[in-house]
């Protein structure tokens, strides 16, 4: 009995992995339920973790952002498998032209993002993380994240050499 409290209770990569378990199964089992026809789904995973947070479950920092970035791979991976079959040929059928307008908004997002830096001051982090929400990339938000951290190592090695 012993190892399951320490399963439970001590921060390893198993508990870490019981616990994201735990929150999913019971998450997805909850957003089974339905009231009055009206179920929230998947929605339930996200409340079960908060509740869990709540209740003073944790995990450890280095397996959360592993499991963070293995999921968005594998997001990515889904997406690639189910869309790109068809990518190629598209270009067949009008495809170019889709394409081309998809990268005009990209781009249009991006200036407007830099417009608003300029015009509000607003730090270019902040805004990242705005445009990646407002376009709903979360593969452009696990980019920027990537590159802020590897800016504020960079910043604090350069840092400390001066002090």
């Amino acid at each position: 009995m012993e190892w399951f409290r320490e399963l439970l209770w001590n921060e390893s990569t198993a508990h870490t992995i019981l616990i994201y378990s735990i929150i999913i199964a019971a998450g997805l089992s909850l957003g089974k339920i339905k009231i009055w026809g009206v179920s929230l789904g998947i929605v339930f995973v996200l409340f079960t973790g908060i509740l869990m947070g709540h209740l003073g479950f944790s995990a450890r920092h280095e397996v959360t952002e592993f499991i963070r970035d293995f999921g968005l791979i594998l997001f990515v991976f889904s997406i690639g498998l189910q869309v790109g079959p068809g990518f190629f040929s598209s270009f067949r059928k009008g495809g170019l032209t889709l394409n081309m307008l998809a990268v005009v908004f990209v781009l249009l997002g991006g200036l407007t993002t830099l417009a608003l830096h300029f015009l509000t001051g607003t730090s270019v982090p902040m805004l990242t993380g705005i445009m990646s929400g407002a376009v709903t990339n979360t593969p452009g938000l696990g980019a920027a994240q990537n590159a802020l951290a590897q800016i504020a190592d960079e910043a604090g090695g350069t840092a400390v050499p001066e002090i």
